[in-house]
């Protein structure tokens, strides 16, 4: 499994490719947990390129869902390849996962991070 961390506005994204089994669960709890402190909002894990999810991976995912709102932020699944978006509708995780394709993720959140400032210049 390979990891990468981008920030953009309100909205952080870890992307998560390769294989998220047993093995690589511990490495992902640890980032996680660097990603939301202090003040989580948005998470967004890119799983665009994800191959392969184990129930080790999947818990890991529903901890961090539940620390993610207990702390009133929000988990954001986006970009899941067809296998493995059908493991999450079978086992019914959708009810509980927010799941987004790239490019409905993209028209809602990506102009999230200079909104304000945005607003300030078309009333100058």
């Amino acid at each position: 499994m390979e990891l990468k961390l981008n920030t953009a506005g309100k909205v952080k994204t870890i992307e998560i490719s390769g294989k998220f089994d047993i093995e690589s669960t511990e490495e992902f709890e640890s980032i996680f947990a660097k990603v939301i402190d202090p003040n989580p909002t948005i998470v967004a894990i890119d799983m665009g390129r994800l191959d392969y999810i184990d129930s080790s991976g999947i818990g890991s995912l529903i901890k961090s869902l539940n620390v993610l709102k207990s702390k009133k932020g929000k988990l954001i699944l986006v970009g899941m390849k067809p296998m493995i978006q059908n493991v999450f509708k079978l086992a019914k995780l959708d009810m509980f996962f927010e799941i987004m394709n790239p490019i409905d993720f993209q028209a809602k959140y990506a102009n999230d991070d200079d909104s304000e400032i945005d607003d300030l210049l078309r009333k100058s």
